[in-house]
């Protein structure tokens, strides 16, 4: 199964793709990641999360607030998305690292879908 999402996330052409927004429901979890695309935007959907972690640089400085900038001036450009299984406990998870410059996400989860 893991196999089959790391080829559907291949598929998404994330590179460099523009962060439109990202956004963390529920306590935590549901988390939805949208990107742009040339005919229309991605949504990678998480779900039954128990991490999400969300750090942005510190060296890389938040001139105005994240929402009042447009469209074009959304600094965050998705680089990499790797996915393993880990276990915990005696249940296995999905982990995902996701560098989305200047922000590095980091998300457990049970479930994922590509919109």
């Amino acid at each position: 199964m893991i196999q089959e999402l790391i080829k559907k996330i291949e598929d998404s052409y994330y590179w460099d793709a523009r962060v439109k927004s990202l956004d963390c429901n529920y306590f935590g979890d549901e988390v939805k990641l949208v990107f742009e695309d040339d005919k229309k935007d991605i949504t990678y959907h998480f779900e039954e999360c128990y991490k999400v972690k969300i750090e942005h640089a510190i060296g890389c400085p938040k001139d105005r607030a994240s929402k009042e900038l447009t469209l074009a001036q959304i600094p965050y450009f998705i680089q990499d998305v790797e996915l393993k299984e880990i276990k915990i406990g005696d249940k296995i998870h999905m982990e995902f690292q996701i560098n989305l410059h200047p922000i590095e996400l980091s998300i457990v989860c049970n479930k994922f879908n590509i919109y």
